[in-house]
């Protein structure tokens, strides 16, 4: 009979000690880094018409453009041929950019006047917006 309690009670301690094991809460074991990125969209006109004829027309063979961050670091750049009319820039930390707009001849030398675009607003997760359009004067032929 006293051996049947001490089991009893032995059984007792081991499942409540158990119990008190039982959860543990982690605040932060993310084993992964999460880096906000939104986009860039760039688009652009000449003479406010998206016509590659205009291209044609004024020997425009591209779109370039150039982002600096906040501290004036160049951050991502590219080009695209005129006739796409523009061209999208992701994988940008939320924050503000300047977007510098161009126009290139065949050779891809700049023929046109580079338009500055300040604090643009990218967001983690949205495409942000940028439409410039280029006057006939403002390209140089």
């Amino acid at each position: 009979m006293k051996f049947s309690k001490v089991l009893s009670g032995l059984a007792g301690c081991v499942l409540a000690s158990a119990s008190l094991t039982g959860c543990i809460i982690v605040a932060d074991d993310d084993d992964h880094v999460h880096v906000a990125s939104g986009s860039l969209t760039v688009t652009m006109t000449i003479d406010g018409s998206d016509d590659a004829w205009e291209c044609f027309d004024h020997d425009v063979s591209g779109l370039a453009v150039s982002v600096e961050d906040e501290a004036g670091f160049l951050v991502a750049e590219g080009a695209v041929d005129c006739e796409d009319f523009g061209l999208t820039i992701g994988g940008l930390s939320d924050g503000y950019y300047d977007v510098d707009v161009w126009l290139v001849d065949f050779d891809g030398y700049t023929i046109s006047d580079i338009v500055r675009v300040e604090g643009v607003d990218v967001l983690d997760g949205h495409d942000t917006l940028v439409d410039v359009d280029f006057p006939w004067t403002w390209i140089d032929r």
